[in-house]
């Protein structure tokens, strides 16, 4: 049976999952484990938190969610949302999706945003999303790098 919760203190064995899931996301990730300090970081913060997805123990499933406040009212945003291949269309995705959205609710936020690739092979995210009541927004999307 699959459950969502949030990490509240470092776990060596959850920072090796997440990494595993992070390379899922992007061949620019290794695989190593998630480093202790920043899943310290975010456990400490008050707008930020890390989901996590079990199936009897195992972590298959994990997203990050933060607070970002706006002029007149706050969101949640999520980043890193991820189910391990091998245990797609079993749930776990649309638990997250849903632990999102109370956990928003919770922090008095309006309403969720997110993005997801563009890419061909991502099109099954952008069909799930869509099927859990999100929409395309039209928008310019952009990104600057803050290294030197």
């Amino acid at each position: 049976m699959i459950s969502v919760g949030a990490v509240t203190e470092y776990d060596g064995d959850i920072a090796e999952a997440m990494g595993k899931l992070r390379q899922q996301l992007s061949a620019r990730h290794d695989g190593s484990a998630i480093s202790r300090e920043l899943i310290e970081e975010i456990i400490e913060s008050p707008y930020h938190d890390i989901l996590i997805a079990t199936d009897d123990d195992k972590v298959v499933g994990m997203t990050i969610v933060s607070i970002v406040m706006a002029t007149l009212d706050r969101n949640v945003y999520m980043e890193d949302l991820v189910v391990d291949a091998e245990c797609r269309g079993k749930g776990a995705g649309g638990a997250l999706l849903d632990a999102v959205k109370d956990w928003g609710r919770a922090h008095g936020c309006r309403r969720l945003e997110f993005t997801s690739s563009s890419r061909e092979k991502k099109e099954g995210a952008k069909g799930f999303y869509e099927s859990h009541g999100a929409e395309v927004r039209e928008t310019n999307a952009f990104r600057a790098e803050l290294n030197d």
